[in-house]
């Protein structure tokens, strides 16, 4: 099996996306996932300056796609998060990040968030927004897929009820290892992408140690909690096609890792990846 094996650009920390292309690919790889938007959470600080959106002059624009082009990385999707989706705003912002996915990378999937209701009113305006988007990505060609934060993708059971009440075929769900313990308490992330095996159009490979709002997301293999070889055998038996992403969000309270530190841990998790079968 061919699978897709990617990294999120925000993995490189700081200073974004072009050193990530320059690192993502001699660590062996040949996916990207961009971050469409700056980056404050956690600890890990991105401005927009050091990703590209819309408003990058067009120059920089180019410059970048000739880097992907001079590394033979190609954009396994692109994050377009980070808005609030209550709001008609926040959805106006989202579509538009979708569109330039689109149009500047074509980019097959956009990856976001699924909002944070606080009622059923917000839920409501949320599930529309999202059906809009949906219609947005499939007439685009592009699969909308969404994160596992808290809310309405919190675990397993949110996730089906969310599916449910969206039912849209160009709306998935990306699995986020990591996640799962981070936003549940004592959650197992095999035993909750079991249920949810045949909704998931992307996964985001992050490992912990399975405590609850514990920002401790090291190198693949070096968390505990996370069985990632279980996690490819579940995806393989319904024939899932869509992008693996490592995602390193570093240790709370650490020094800035910096740029050596951050690609040695890409690399890592690459070595993980591959003695747990994910490439042929």
């Amino acid at each position: 099996m061919n699978r897709i094996v990617s990294c999120y650009s925000n993995s490189y920390g700081p200073p974004g996306v072009r050193p990530a292309v320059e690192g993502i690919s001699a660590a062996g790889l040949s996916y990207v996932e961009l971050a469409l938007r700056g980056h404050d959470f956690g600890g890990l600080v991105i401005p927009e300056s050091a990703v590209v959106i819309e408003s990058t002059p067009a120059p920089e624009v180019s410059s970048f796609l000739g880097l992907l082009r001079d590394r033979s990385v190609k954009v396994s999707g692109c994050n377009v998060g980070g808005a609030d989706l209550r709001t008609p705003e926040g959805f106006e912002l989202t579509a538009s990040r979708i569109r330039f996915a689109n149009a500047t990378f074509r980019a097959p999937l956009a990856v976001s968030g699924a909002g944070q209701p606080t009622d059923s009113h917000e839920r409501k305006i949320i599930i529309e927004h999202l059906r809009r988007l949906g219609d947005l990505a499939t007439d685009l060609g592009m699969l909308l897929t969404l994160e596992t934060h808290k809310g309405p993708t919190q675990n397993a059971q949110a996730m089906l009820d969310l599916m449910g009440d969206l039912d849209h075929p160009g709306i998935r769900i990306n699995f986020d290892t990591g996640n799962i313990a981070f936003y549940n308490l004592r959650a197992d992330p095999v035993d909750e992408l079991q249920r949810v095996k045949h909704l998931v159009g992307s996964v985001h490979l992050k490992d912990n140690r399975g405590g609850l709002q514990d920002w401790f997301f090291p190198a693949l293999g070096e968390g505990g909690a996370v069985d990632f070889r279980r996690i490819r055998e579940i995806l393989d038996e319904v024939g899932f096609s869509g992008p693996y992403t490592i995602e390193l969000e570093g240790i709370g309270g650490e020094p800035e890792p910096g740029q050596e530190e951050r690609h040695r841990r890409v690399a890592r998790s690459v070595y993980h990846l591959r003695a747990c079968g994910y490439f042929d």
